[in-house]
């Protein structure tokens, strides 16, 4: 069983005994289940301390931010192909595609990205390079939304005054 010293309706100490084993000096300590240091006993129960609102405030802080970071992750994982270096090789066929578009008569051997994927993905090179362009132009347009909302709700979790708020804000996310 667990005995609490209280003093002036806190306790300061807890101790683990045996119910035939209490000591003298422990023998009109109350009885509790789930107290510790700094509980308040209230009418004979004991009640956790409350909460330190600036703790509770930075705890649900961090909280929102990592779940928020999750939420992006998550988001931009089911528009990409997660592998290592893929992000440089679709930057590199954008730049090739735009390089080609751009170009008066392109020679298909300055352009190896494009001759080997040309006959796989596209049956040439003119529709492959746009083809690479709009996918390029839709990431773009995914990614500025989702940084739009990673950013203004980072922002708005820092500036919130309590846990509630923040909860308030994450709720769409």
């Amino acid at each position: 069983m667990r005995l609490a010293q209280v003093e002036n309706g806190i306790v300061v100490n807890v101790i683990e005994v045996e119910p035939e084993n209490v000591p003298d000096w422990a023998a009109g300590w109350p009885e509790v289940e789930m107290a510790g240091p700094g509980w308040i006993v209230e009418g004979g129960n004991a009640v956790p301390p409350a909460a330190d609102p600036a703790a509770a405030l930075a705890e649900a802080r961090v909280a929102a931010m990592d779940r928020l970071t999750g939420t992006i992750a998550t988001a931009r994982v089911r528009l990409i192909t997660d592998l290592p270096g893929q992000d440089m090789i679709y930057l590199a066929k954008e730049a090739e595609a735009r390089a080609w578009v751009n170009a008066v008569a392109p020679d298909l051997a300055d352009y190896p990205l494009l001759a080997a994927e040309i006959g796989i993905t596209a049956p040439d090179a003119d529709q492959l390079a746009q083809l690479w362009l709009n996918m390029a132009a839709l990431w773009r347009a995914a990614a500025a939304q989702l940084e739009a909302l990673r950013l203004s709700t980072q922002a708005a979790i820092a500036s919130a005054a309590s846990p509630e708020e923040i909860d308030a804000i994450m709720e769409p996310v």
